[in-house]
């Protein structure tokens, strides 16, 4: 059984790795770590990381398709309601992606997370569940 809530993915493309992905329920964390997210109710809420460290694959819609497939996983399987995501300010490849996959920014999050010694803005962005016609 595992004691840790995030579930940790490799990436591998053609038999390469080349990133890394995870997912977690935010209900799963511990409460400091949920008021990082600033969100009035977690329940079937899950919060997604996804990195691409070979940037010979950046910029060719890889990370747009695995995201997307996290997505449907999260919602369709694992019946979340929300996905949230917190890229850093900067990072517009990343934000992009997940602007392509139907993620908005819903809030700024200040000197959110510790990156190369100091700490960085990021954006919280968030993704409902589209509700079914049946």
């Amino acid at each position: 059984m595992r004691d840790d809530p995030v579930i940790p993915c490799l990436i591998d493309y053609h038999n390469i790795p080349i990133g890394y992905i995870q997912y977690f329920s935010l209900n799963d964390l511990p409460e400091s770590d949920r008021q990082m997210y600033h969100l009035k109710k977690t329940d079937n809420v899950y919060g997604i990381d996804l990195f691409i460290g070979e940037s010979n694959y950046w910029n060719q819609g890889i990370g747009t398709k695995l995201l997307s497939a996290a997505v449907n996983y999260i919602f369709e399987i694992l019946q979340a309601q929300k996905i949230v995501i917190d890229p850093h300010v900067n990072n517009t490849r990343a934000i992009r992606c997940y602007e392509k996959c139907g993620f908005v920014k819903v809030q700024l999050l200040s000197a959110h997370e510790l990156h190369e010694g100091k700490y960085s803005d990021s954006w919280l962005m968030a993704l409902e569940r589209k509700k079914s016609l049946h």
